[in-house]
């Protein structure tokens, strides 16, 4: 019982630090675009904009952006030397291990947020990412600036595409 109250108040003040409008539903979020009434940013990255698709409207603004740097020639070699050898593809996990990754925050996010709403001539931003974490930050983000930000509930996949709502993509 000790565990549920702990969790249940956990839960709590992790929405009160919330600082954005409020979760909107895809179809929401579709009827506020179509009025006028607000953009929707997609802060996923470029690549997964471009190749997993995106919501009629959408405009791309990455929160963050991924680098990666290669290991050595020597080891991305062993690597297919050893999938040869042993029939098997390696999966997502262990392939990522030849990498060098790391996230780069978009440093003119917020400004292009800003010129984005001043284009399209709007009050407000609705915010979505594949499923909903990074926006939700990116909607605080924006909030902490005095933006009137919203978060898509769900994200693109979970909420906008489920709805059936329009996109193009997987």
């Amino acid at each position: 019982m000790k565990k549920l109250l702990m969790l249940l108040i956990s839960a709590l003040m992790l929405q009160a630090n919330d600082l954005y409008e409020g979760d909107l539903t895809a179809q929401e979020a579709y009827e506020m675009q179509k009025k006028g009434e607000a953009l929707i940013v997609d802060v996923r990255t470029t690549l997964e904009f471009i190749y997993t698709g995106h919501g009629e409207g959408f405009v791309n603004i990455p929160a963050y952006e991924w680098t990666y740097i290669p290991k050595s020639i020597e080891d991305r070699v062993k690597s297919a030397e050893f999938e040869l050898k042993t029939d098997k593809v390696k999966g997502h996990a262990d392939t990522q291990k030849l990498y060098d990754a790391k996230e780069v925050f978009n440093k003119s996010f917020v400004s292009d947020v800003m010129k984005a709403m001043k284009l399209r001539n709007v009050g407000a931003v609705i915010l979505v990412c594949r499923s909903g974490p990074r926006s939700t930050a990116a909607a605080n983000l924006l909030a902490k600036e005095g933006i009137k930000a919203y978060n898509l509930e769900n994200g693109y996949m979970f909420g906008w595409k489920e709805a059936k709502l329009p996109y193009d993509g997987y």
